[in-house]
Order: C-alpha cells, then structure tokens, then sequence
C-alpha cells in the first residue's frame, strides 16, 4: 500500500513538474521572441530603382525612402537633457541702452537656491574684446546687486559682450554664463514696398551639421511646411565632397579644394603655423562689395575654420560670434543632466547662444536687405553632430527662426540656403547601409524672393532644372559669387555664359549644370560618389579580404609616425558592394572592423586595382575617447591610444 501511494505521488509531482517546465519553456520562447523583434532591427530591402533623384548620362541616384523601416527602426525618443543652473537674468538693449535684466522670481530663488532676499545674491561682470580667434581682452570687472526696488543694472551702450557670474554666501557659484548686446540699428528700414525688386540680393546661409537629405525628409516637416508656401528649390543631387566639415566648407567658402587651399601657391599653409587672413573667402568678396557681412558658429573647439587649425587674426566679418563662444568654452561651460554630447552655459544649451545670436541680427539683417545687403553664415553642430533623434528639436528651433525671417519681410529681398555639409558620419544608423548612403547625400534647399523669377526667368529656369543634377559646394561658391552683381542673373549675360560653359566642377547653378557630369568632372571622390548602383558582394570573398587588409596596411602606415598609437589588426569584415562608376571604371566599398578598440572603416579602391584608394578611408563609430592622444587631422580617427 505504502508502495503505490508512493509510485502515484511520484506520478503527481512529476506531472506538475512537466507542466511547470513546459509553461517555462513557453514563457522564455515567448520572452525570447518579444526580445528579438525589439532588439533586431529590420532587415534592408534592396533599394526602388524605378525611381532617381538624379537621372542623366553620367549620374544615376537611386532615391530611398527616409521612412524606411530601417530608419524608423532608429526613430526613438530622445533622450530628455537640461542645464540645471538657474534662469538668473538676461540682457536686452532699449535704444542704444544695454540691461541686464532679473528674470528669477522669489519662488525659483527659494526652490533653487535657497534664498529668500535678492541681498543675499552678489553679481559681477566683466566686458570681453576679441584679440584672435582663441583669446580675449578683458577689462575692469564692475560688482553689482539687484533688489526689490530694482530689478534691472545698466551696463556699457554700443556693441559689447560680458561675462557675467553670481554667488551667495561669499564663494558659491550660483550663475556664469556670456552675453552679447547687439543694440537695434539706428537706421532702420526705408519706406519701400516690400514686393519691389532690390538693387541687391542678400544671402542667408542656415548651415546645420550632419543633417542628410532624407534626415531633413524626415524630421523637418515644420520647416518643410513653412518652406512649401515660399518659392524655393530642393537640390536632390547634392553630393559631398569630403569626409567632414572642412574640406565641405572650404570649397563653398573659397572655391578651391582644401588641397589646393593648402598647397605651396594656396592661400594657408598649415606646415608654417598660418592662419586664414591671406584666403580670399566668400565674406570679403561680399564685404568688398559693400555688404555687412555676419559669422556664427555655436562650437568653440569644432568651429570650420579653428578645429586643429588656427583661425583669423583678424576679425573676418563685420558681426562675429566666435569671442563670445571662447569665452563661454573658458569659462562657463559644463555638461547637461542627460546626453553626454550636449553642453551647457548659464541656463542654456550650446546652440541656443547661437539662436540667440541670430534672433539679434534679424534687425540688422533687416535694414541691410533695404539698402546695401548682407552676407550671413551661421553654423549648428551641437546635437545634431551626434544624436540620430536631434532632428527633431532641430526642426522646431530653425521653424521658428525661418517664421522670424517671414515675418520681418527678409524673405523678399533675400537668397535663404538651408544646407549641411554631409549626413550622420557616426552611430547604429550609420552601419546600415541606408545610412552609409545618406551620409554622402547632405540637404540643399534654395529659397528665394518671388520677383527673382519675373526679372530673372532664365537663370531661375536653370536654377529649377539643376535641383535633380550632381551638384556640390564647389557650385554653390559660384552661385553666391553671380549674387554680389546682379547683371550675372541677366537673360542675355546667362544666354552668353552657358555658349562658354565647360563640363567643369564649379558652376553657378543658375547656369545649366551639364548633362554629362559625372562625380569625376564635379571633382567629388568616388567613395563619396552616389553616381552608380550597389551591388552586394560576398564579405568572404577574396578579393574583399584582401582590400581590407590592404586597407588596415594604408592605415597602419598613416600610424607610423605617431607611437602612442597602437597599430591596427583586422578583425572582420562586414560588408562589401560592387559599384559600377561606368563600363570601364568599377569599385568596391568594404566596411570593415579594427582591432583594438572596435574601429569600423570603410574603404573603396578600384575594382581592377585593389591597392588603389578612391578617397579617404572613413569612420563610421565615435573615436574621440579612444584618440585623445593624438588630436590632429587625419590621425585622430584612425588612432587607438596605448
């Protein structure tokens, strides 16, 4: 009896044993499928050749759709971040008066700082002049207090700019951050119709960093809204010509490569410690021609002329940001609560200095656009630089700027380009291969007044057919030059011109760009080149490996000279594409990984010469903590410090 009962409690609790196992089984299946389909992004279909954002001889573009699941996989939240020092104060001009304004009220005294009576809070400012572009000139530092009777203190009039700091209990910061004071212009605008045609056209360039042209498609509807009401032109052939900023710019700015720019005849030679005075750019061509002429950035360390080259000894522009962002990376900086990229001064990210910059000019910019013109070129990079999801906030800031212009009229007697200089370079994204395609595809859009098309019918005609042409910054240099004289946009000086014109790399594009342009005429290095189909090839094969290898060689040699730098090891390959330039011409991109430090390259060489590079090779991964010991172009990407 005792048997039985024995063999029929075993039976029972094995079966509850099989079912707890099998409803575990199920449970951890289930967990297991709900983890991969989060964790696993989707898989890349082949991209629409039906359809092309460029179709000529020479060039065929294959479109790809920015809402692709590929990249909505990557449309996630961003991360929230904030600048947790309080809003003490701002400044604001009255006339030719500047003020420095009280904006905490007793509640968000008490909450942030503890402090009851504003007798408690000292302040100090100190007036700033810039020397070059990496030093300041200070003057007499003055101390002042607000209170309950007093909610304001006025500083110096005119054009200047401060560091200002707070503390309590003799010693605790409480406040730091830099101001600039761009009081109204005295002669504001003339009585002029705004709809009637100006003597002369203004530019506006709205650069933001790392922006593709699908990234714009795909974050900037505010501002795509705003822009589809105006008379504008979206270039879908806009193609970069280097691998970051500079050698983007440089061209725009100067016409020539940076290569050519910095050669023995060039302008900088950077092997003699120069600077850029002796370069003839865009800005003095417009101030020679009596333009006011305006430069902002919103980085101090990665700025387009200072990142590891030494900038101006004179002030380039008649407006310029670059003292205040010194002074701010000196001396009030500090990182915000959240993302690591994303940097504070006062209550403020970065790039909010910059708007703040651009919201002061809109009146000058203003008056100028009625009588003798500007030139402006402001520049983003914080955020957008490094976060995939920045668009966004981007899309909103820029929305309500381009509303500012339109409703200050600027719009009617103004060239508006808002451009970046290539794609995201970094991050998940940038692996796929959507994302190593759209990072060689920078936005371009042209927006311009409407009485541009009635005076000038044929360069518009040409400007609109060039929007699905190759184009670079090497044109856009030579469409902002046809803009300092108006008579370049003539019919018959157009008419003329185009009987001359050549299958060269810089033309206006209010000249037909020629059909037969290819990325060699257009002067744009095949691995950037999005003039061809790609075709997926085995990472396994041969061929590939031996390119990778070949690739990791050319970098070691770059190494060579710099010992506190590890020499790399391939560690795999990850993907390899056939592209076929044309009949005779075809190359092969490989996308590999180094060890140490996980360094993921890309390199394309020739497909009938596989020791022949078609430009730099590229990173796709954020390096700057693994570099830190050798901050130099081009070394810092491929470097892995020991």
């Amino acid at each position: 009896m005792e048997y039985s009962q024995c063999v029929a409690k075993t039976k029972k609790y094995s079966f509850i044993f099989i079912l707890f196992l099998l409803l575990y089984v199920l449970t951890s299946s289930k967990e297991q499928v709900e983890n991969n389909l989060k964790v696993r992004p989707p898989l890349e279909g082949k991209p629409d050749s039906r359809m092309l954002f460029v179709n000529s001889s020479q060039c065929q573009i294959i479109s790809m759709d920015p809402l692709s699941p590929m990249a909505m996989y990557h449309m996630t939240e961003m991360p929230t971040f904030w600048c947790p020092m309080i809003k003490l104060m701002k400044a604001k001009s009255i006339g030719e008066r500047n003020y420095l304004y009280l904006t905490a009220n007793a509640k968000q005294l008490w909450q942030k700082l503890g402090v009851r009576r504003l007798s408690e809070i000292s302040c100090a400012y100190k007036r700033f002049v810039r020397l070059n572009d990496f030093l300041n000139r200070y003057f007499e530092m003055k101390v002042f207090r607000f209170s309950k009777w007093s909610n304001f203190t006025e500083v110096e009039p005119g054009n200047i700019t401060l560091r200002v700091w707070c503390w309590i209990d003799y010693g605790r910061l409480v406040f730091n951050d830099v101001f600039i004071f761009i009081p109204f212009p005295k002669d504001r605008i003339l009585n002029v119709t705004k709809y009637e045609p100006a003597n002369r056209l203004s530019v506006l360039v709205l650069g933001i960093d790392s922006i593709s042209h699908m990234h714009y498609q795909r974050y900037f509807s505010r501002v795509k809204d705003l822009i589809e009401g105006l008379p504008h032109i979206e270039l879908w052939g806009y193609n970069r010509v280097g691998q970051n900023s500079y050698p983007n710019l440089i061209p725009l700015f100067s016409g020539q490569s940076v290569d050519e720019l910095e050669s023995r005849r060039g302008c900088f030679k950077p092997n003699k410690k120069d600077n850029f005075d002796r370069c003839r750019f865009l800005f003095r061509d417009f101030k020679d021609a009596g333009y006011a002429t305006i430069f902002g950035e919103d980085s101090r360390v990665g700025g387009t002329f200072t990142y590891v080259r030494p900038g101006f000894k004179r002030q380039p522009t008649d407006f310029y940001l670059r003292s205040v962002m010194n002074e701010i990376h000196k001396r009030s900086t500090y990182y915000a609560r959240g993302p690591i990229e994303i940097k504070c001064s006062g209550n403020r990210i970065y790039h909010h200095v910059l708007y703040d910059f651009i919201y002061r000019m809109l009146p000058h910019m203003q008056a100028r656009c009625y009588d003798r013109g500007f030139f402006a070129f402001f520049w983003q990079t914080m955020g957008v630089h490094d976060y995939f999801q920045y668009g966004d906030r981007a899309d909103r800031e820029y929305y309500w700027i381009l509303r500012n212009l339109k409703r200050g009229n600027i719009f009617e007697r103004t060239l508006v380009l808002v451009l970046s200089d290539h794609g995201l370079r970094y991050g998940p994204f940038v692996d796929t291969f959507q994302g190593m395609r759209e990072t060689s595809l920078p936005t371009m859009v042209a927006i311009y007044p409407r009485w541009l098309r009635e005076r000038y019918p044929l360069a518009l005609a040409n400007l609109e057919a060039n929007a699905h042409r190759l184009v670079t910054t090497y044109d856009l240099h030579e469409t902002l030059k046809d803009v300092i004289d108006l008579e370049n946009l003539s019919d018959e000086r157009i008419l003329n011109r185009t009987l001359r014109l050549r299958n060269d790399h810089n033309v206006s594009l209010f000249l037909p760009i020629p059909e037969e342009r290819s990325c060699f005429s257009a002067r744009i290095p095949l691995h950037y080149c999005q003039c061809d189909g790609f075709l997926k090839i085995p990472w396994n094969a041969r061929s590939v490996q031996r390119i990778a290898k070949f690739a990791v060689e050319r970098i070691n040699l770059l190494l060579e000279p710099y010992p506190q730098c590890h020499q790399l090891a391939l560690l795999n390959v990850e993907d390899a594409y056939l592209r076929k330039q044309h009949e005779f011409n075809k190359t092969i991109t490989v996308r590999l990984v180094t060890q140490p430090g996980n360094g993921h390259f890309d390199a394309t060489v020739l497909s009938k010469n596989e020791t022949s590079l078609q430009g730099a090779i590229t990173r796709s991964d954020q390096y700057k903590h693994q570099s830190f010991c050798a901050r130099e172009a081009p070394i810092e990407i491929y470097c892995y410090c020991s």
